[in-house]
């Protein structure tokens, strides 16, 4: 009778007691609750539906409802310590005023009935995709919609309440079950799906044809050695810096067997799992114990001892970098950067990613380099040998990265390793009270930098007690170079004449430099940057001088200037009256004066009117040699062989740069002797011999060169510059104001024959306007930089007429890109960049369209 009573009581409580109902919001706050934000994109509103409200993304179920006085309270996520309420004050004409409890203040907000940044699918159009299966690892949960039109999400089936595409930036679905709601916000990757919602962020990717992959996928390191054996992914397998497709997975009792193909001829494993993320293999190699790569590699048995190739810069190896990007986010290439110590700048080598996310990238090196492994800004450093051939693997999902191959030990030590990871504790007053802080308290600064970046070392090399000479050496040596970088920085901060405190130059001295370089020196970047800034201080601030009439007179008695006997004689005696000094009573003085007529005088400065171009050319490339020449003898001073040797040959790379013409024979002659290294000086050789070659030949399409002499009396810049767009209209004119000494000029002209190529068949015009350029050099970078078409002129104005268009236009920083739309007007100052392509491509179709 007790357990009737009993179900009896259960009974009443279940079918006669009426269950509470869910709190429903009323009609009229149902929708979508937007309010003004200072950024298109940013969270702008909260979606309210019956009995859910949308925070910050998030999408929250209503606990309860009370309403005084006109006002809703709604109190959302009451199970949690994170306590979310709502307060929603007098609805009324589409308006109301809202406010969280997380908010300051409540905000005025507009009724819609769904966000209108929101394309709301119909049935029919939602992308395909989604009705395929997807998976993420390693919960190995399932993501698709099914046969019945609702969301598998989290292992369990949703009601789709609406599906959306939101600024063609994204997917959004509104999901519910009987007890909770999500807003899924969904980015369709290369490959997968990256889903963000309540629960945090996971990537999907195509579901395996075969589930058993599951079992074994991830990167497996051998646990005696630390070498990255195998990688077990959907569709192949890597192992040996080879992709090997599957042609099978099988159980067998505990075991999987795992047979791969290898050009045709079968490749078996027997994978046995003891949990997780530990195994067994056993394949031709013989049987090895295997972890699974999830976070970190654990500490290495035996410790390697080897120290970084040092080729001596004897010749260029190149190095192979094969790879495997897993869950990338675009086809974006991969690449390679690294500072060229020659070339005094970054240069970059690409691997284009094919369907399943391999590239490779071969990179010629000189010596063992420090590198940087950049995609979509993941900021990987590495260092590279000559010759050497590695794989590398990198997650953009978990962030696992590994490699295989060779140095691939060293290599996973780095990758193991957060190099930046003492400078990020630096809080933004520190910073500000160091970029402020005298010479004396930047060093102290510096110091305590670098004292706590070898400490951050020495903790990790507790945890990683058997790490690598070649980890350890590197490390130290780049937060050193870090140091020194940054002290030797501060002499751009330093007046003319100032030198640094005996303190600050004497720790450079003795603790960063005193001829003890990285082996080799190419092994840090920050050393490059370092070197060039420390061997410029320490160059003799005499100031280097050259006399144009010192010019003038070499350039008539040695015959390069044509002139007449009478000529020759007016202008020599000029020179030897302007040198004869500044005393107008002084007994030479009067002596010339005597002697030097009217018409020698008119005769005098009419040759150098005329030859005034050549005369400045001249006198520039002397300026150049005498500042050359002053680098070598600091350069050979230098103790180290190789850095002395290589100084030498960045000088000259520097001269060839700035120049952009070849040196004068005698010159070369005499200063090609500092080079002793072979390969440095055949390099010199050929770009001695290349600027000859450029300087002989004509550039293709010679007619974009333009002659300015008829508008050499031209007064007025508006009219001017009318004359000069004048045939070109009906098209799009790019304008480029750029100089032969303009670096960042320069640097933008390689991507200019992408843009052209872009662009091709399409009314648009590329105009250049050079600015204080001697016409060899000038000449030289067109041809060198292949900067003449159909569609490109070139002007080199007088400079009365430069300033003139560049005093109209505003002209005062270079490069400055104009764009100039079809009726000849200025369309923005601020054109797009060669270098930015997508932007300026679309800009001037944006202009050809109208």
């Amino acid at each position: 009778m007790k357990n009737l009573a009993h179900l009896l009581t259960l009974i009443f409580f279940f079918y006669l007691i009426p269950a509470q109902a869910k709190p429903v919001l009323p009609k009229n706050l149902q929708g979508f609750w937007s309010y003004k934000v200072t950024k298109v994109g940013n969270w702008n509103g909260t979606l309210i539906g019956d009995n859910y409200v949308e925070y910050n993304y998030r999408m929250y179920m209503v606990d309860s409802i009370k309403n005084i006085n006109g006002i809703t309270k709604i109190w959302l996520n009451t199970k949690s310590k994170d306590l979310l309420t709502l307060e929603i004050k007098t609805p009324a004409d589409g308006k109301a005023l809202l406010k969280f409890n997380k908010w300051e203040k409540e905000i005025l907000c507009a009724w819609s009935a769904s966000d209108p940044d929101i394309k709301v699918y119909g049935k029919g159009e939602i992308p395909s995709y989604y009705f395929n299966k997807w998976m993420s690892t390693p919960s190995n949960s399932i993501f698709y919609i099914t046969t019945k039109f609702k969301m598998s999400y989290q292992n369990k089936e949703w009601d789709i309440v609406w599906a959306g595409n939101y600024m063609d930036k994204e997917e959004r679905f509104l999901l519910k079950d009987k007890d909770s709601c999500r807003m899924l916000y969904v980015h369709k990757l290369v490959k997968a799906l990256k889903v963000n919602s309540l629960e945090g962020l996971k990537v999907y990717t195509p579901i395996a044809k075969n589930p058993l992959v599951y079992q074994v996928l991830g990167n497996w390191i051998n646990s005696d050695t630390n070498a990255w054996q195998y990688g077990f992914f959907e569709n192949f397998a890597i192992y040996n810096q080879k992709v090997y497709p599957y042609k099978g997975i099988e159980k067998k009792g505990k075991n999987l067997k795992i047979t791969l193909l290898d050009d045709g001829k079968e490749k078996n494993i027997q994978f046995t799992a003891e949990n997780d993320s530990v195994a067994r293999l056993i394949d031709e190699q013989g049987t090895s114990n295997v972890y699974l790569l999830k976070k970190g590699f654990k500490s290495n048995k035996t410790k390697d001892t080897s120290v970084f190739k040092d080729s001596h810069f004897a010749k260029v190896d190149t190095a192979v970098i094969t790879g495997y990007l897993r869950n990338p986010t675009t086809y974006k290439p991969f690449s390679v950067g690294f500072t060229d110590y020659l070339k005094d700048e970054q240069v970059n080598y690409y691997g284009d990613l094919d369907s399943n996310g391999l590239f490779t990238v071969k990179i010629p090196l000189l010596n063992t380099t420090q590198v940087f492994l950049d995609w979509e800004r993941n900021g990987v450093i590495d260092v590279i040998e000559p010759g050497e051939h590695y794989l590398y693997f990198e997650d953009s999902n978990t962030m696992v990265r590994s490699a295989m191959g060779d140095n691939a030990g060293f290599h996973n030590e780095l990758l193991n390793y957060k190099y930046y990871g003492p400078y990020l504790e630096i809080k933004e007053h520190d910073y500000n009270a160091k970029r402020k802080a005298d010479l004396l308290t930047f060093l102290a600064i510096g110091k305590n930098e670098y004292r706590n970046g070898l400490a951050y070392l020495d903790k990790h090399l507790t945890k990683y007690p058997n790490a690598s000479n070649r980890f350890r050496y590197f490390v130290s040596e780049g937060y050193k170079y870090e140091l020194a970088w940054g002290l030797m920085q501060k002499r751009f901060n330093l007046k003319r004449t100032e030198k640094f405190p005996e303190p600050f130059i004497k720790f450079v001295d003795d603790s960063l430099y005193n001829n003890r370089p990285p082996k080799p020196f190419t092994l840090i970047r920050d050393f490059s940057t370092f070197s060039r800034d420390y061997f410029a201080y320490q160059t003799p601030e005499n100031d280097i001088s050259v006399s144009w009439d010192d010019v003038l007179a070499e350039m008539i008695n040695s015959g390069q200037m044509k002139v007449s006997v009478k000529e020759k004689e007016a202008v020599l005696d000029q020179i030897a009256l302007n040198s004869s000094g500044s005393d107008k009573d002084s007994t030479q003085y009067l002596k010339l004066s005597k002697n030097f007529s009217k018409e020698k005088g008119k005769i005098a400065d009419g040759i150098r009117a005329t030859y005034r171009e050549a005369i400045m050319a001249a006198a520039n490339q002397k300026m150049f040699l005498k500042m050359f020449n002053r680098d070598i003898d600091v350069a050979n001073n230098i103790g180290n062989a190789d850095l002395r040797q290589g100084n030498i040959a960045r000088n000259f790379y520097k001269y060839f740069k700035d120049m952009h013409t070849a040196m004068p024979d005698t010159a070369f002659a005499g200063f090609i002797g500092n080079l002793k290294n072979d390969y440095y000086r055949n390099e010199i050789k050929k770009l001695q011999l290349t600027y000859q070659n450029i300087s002989k030949v004509d550039p293709e399409y010679k007619q974009s060169l333009k002659r300015t002499d008829h508008l050499k009396n031209a007064k007025n810049a508006d009219s001017l510059f009318a004359e000069l767009i004048k045939p070109y209209k009906g098209k799009v004119i790019y304008v480029d104001f750029w100089g032969t000494w303009c670096a960042p000029c320069k640097g933008e002209m390689p991507f200019v024959k992408q843009v052209k190529e872009a662009l091709k068949g399409k009314d648009v015009v590329f105009m250049y306007f050079a600015n204080r350029s001697p016409e060899e050099a000038w000449k030289n970078i067109i041809k060198e930089y292949e900067l003449t078409s159909e569609n490109a002129v070139h002007y080199r104005l007088p400079d009365l007429q430069q300033n003139m268009i560049e005093t109209r236009f505003s002209i005062n920083g270079f490069p400055t890109y104009i764009l100039i739309d079809k009726e000849g007007n200025v369309n923005t100052m601020k054109a797009p960049r060669p270098s930015n392509k997508e932007d300026l491509v679309t800009a001037v179709n944006t202009l050809l369209a109208k």
